[in-house]
């Protein structure tokens, strides 16, 4: 992660005659769209609240990412929880207007590591997305938060060793259900995941990185822009991707 690379020519554009090129309006079709189903403010803004404040209303940030040198104005759209994902654009417009569901560019779903069976929610509307639009060059990246209380309920001295067991073989169920959410959304999915903490901002920053990279990769080999390499990527063989990431 390299935080000074705005600061070294990346922060502004400037056009041949020296002034500053014009910024591109909120609703510009270069957007890189992003619908998050969970809430963006730890993503976004390193904030986190310790009470639970479900999303009421749509909510929409605008960060500039910077990646593998590529610069990306993007729009992060979070909405409140939705029965179902809109089958085609008429339910879109009667349900879920303005929501820009249907013609997102990429999906954080996000479910709760310490329910495992919040994921039955993410892998419905998933289901929904394949079988309702064309999914083919649309990154999916699925996020396991609040990794901090997994397995954190430690049983005091008093309780004695049946409640010791009784622990630590939740424990290890919450871990095979675990392997198994993985191993559907890496191998099946063909999807990205990361587990983080929002309250701890653990793997936070991972995850905004891991959905760029795998937008920058599609929009580079031919899913998106022309594929030419960016600047300065020859000059130290194959070896000199190094895959830096900015969030400003």
């Amino acid at each position: 992660l390299d935080l000074d690379y705005l600061e070294r020519g990346g922060g502004s554009t400037l056009t041949a005659g020296g002034a500053p090129s014009v910024e591109p309006s909120p609703d510009s079709l270069d957007l890189i769209k992003v619908v998050l189903l969970g809430a963006p403010a730890q993503f976004v803004w390193s904030d986190f609240s310790e009470e639970y404040l479900p999303t009421d209303r749509k909510h929409t940030f605008y960060p500039s990412v910077i990646i593998n040198e590529h610069l990306y104005e993007v729009k992060i759209t979070d909405v409140p929880v939705i029965p179902y994902f809109p089958i085609n654009s008429y339910y879109e417009w009667a349900h879920y207007r303005f929501y820009g569901l249907r013609n997102a560019t990429a999906y954080i779903l996000v479910f709760d590591l310490s329910n495992v069976e919040t994921f039955q929610y993410i892998r419905t509307l998933r289901d929904q997305m394949v079988e309702s639009r064309d999914m083919r060059n649309v990154p999916v990246l699925v996020v396991g938060n609040k990794q901090d209380l997994l397995c954190s309920n430690t049983p005091s001295a008093a309780s004695g060793l049946q409640q010791l067991a009784i622990a630590e073989s939740a424990c290890g169920d919450s871990r095979e259900k675990r392997r198994n959410i993985v191993n559907l959304v890496r191998k099946h999915w063909k999807c990205g995941y990361v587990e983080c903490s929002a309250k701890y901002n653990w793997r936070v920053i991972a995850v905004f990185k891991e959905l760029m990279e795998m937008i920058d990769s599609i929009e580079w080999s031919g899913g998106g822009r022309s594929a030419e390499p960016p600047p300065d990527s020859s000059t130290g063989g194959a070896g000199s991707h190094d895959n830096r990431c900015v969030v400003a």
